[in-house]
């Protein structure tokens, strides 16, 4: 009896052994009729409201070119004052005075003019006005092209055609070997870029009647000089460029 029932349990833990391992097999997926799935019924679409008359929709504003609208970020940064945040400047009132009315003779060689700038000389070639920048750069204040402001003051004008003798520093556009164009400026500048930039006020723009050598000159040159002033204002729309010449000059001294 005992040998049968030992068989018996060596023959079941065969069976078993042999049943779980054997992978198990995976469940088929359920077969779907495709002819039983509906199809969904469709959304009807949701009507787009249209205006009753086209004319009625405003026309969308077609872009500034883009040429435009460089052309006014140049404007406005090479012409600050033309921005719409920029300071205006007071009235300018001009002095309708003649020069005789603010001349006064004191002696043969020295004039007064509006009881404020001493000239001396006579004006002519050989006995030019000696003047100072600060008579020059009172124009400043009565010449404003924003303004339809172009008359100097009156002892600017009373100097008009005279020659005149007036130190000053000295530049050229580009570096040359010699010039008969010069640019005469009340303070240090390089012509470029080192230095203050003149104005129109502080600067006289300069003929010389023989070329001047500029050879060996230092970065800065500061000298003398003699000729005819003119006073002319010279524009470019409304922005005064400038104001002073010097024709027929002459180099007296460094």
């Amino acid at each position: 009896m005992r040998v049968f029932w030992s068989l018996l349990l060596v023959l079941a833990a065969i069976g078993a052994w042999f049943a779980f391992s054997q992978p198990a097999e995976r469940p088929k997926p359920p077969q779907v009729d495709a002819s039983a799935i509906e199809a969904p019924a469709p959304t009807p679409a949701t009507p787009t409201a249209t205006p009753a008359d086209a004319s009625d929709t405003p026309a969308a504003s077609p872009s500034a070119p883009a040429a435009d609208l460089l052309g006014d970020a140049l404007a406005s940064a090479l012409f600050p004052a033309t921005a719409t945040n920029a300071p205006t400047r007071p009235p300018v009132a001009t002095d309708t005075r003649s020069p005789a009315e603010i001349t006064r003779r004191i002696d043969a060689r020295t004039l007064e003019l509006d009881g404020r700038f001493r000239v001396i000389g006579n004006g002519s070639p050989d006995d030019p006005y000696r003047i100072s920048w600060e008579l020059l750069t009172s124009a400043s204040t009565f010449i404003d092209p924003a303004q339809k402001a172009l008359t100097p003051p009156p002892w600017v004008r009373a100097l008009e055609g005279s020659y005149i003798e007036i130190s000053a520093y000295y530049s050229t556009a580009v570096r040359v070997p010699s010039t008969k164009h010069l640019l005469l400026t009340f303070n240090r500048w390089d012509g470029c870029c080192i230095g203050l930039p003149p104005t129109a006020f502080d600067a006289i723009d300069t003929t010389l009647a023989t070329a001047l050598d500029m050879r060996g000159e230092h970065l800065f040159r500061y000298g003398t000089f003699r000729g005819r002033l003119v006073v002319d204002p010279f524009l470019a729309g409304a922005y005064l460029l400038g104001l002073y010449r010097l024709e027929d000059a002459s180099f007296v001294m460094r």
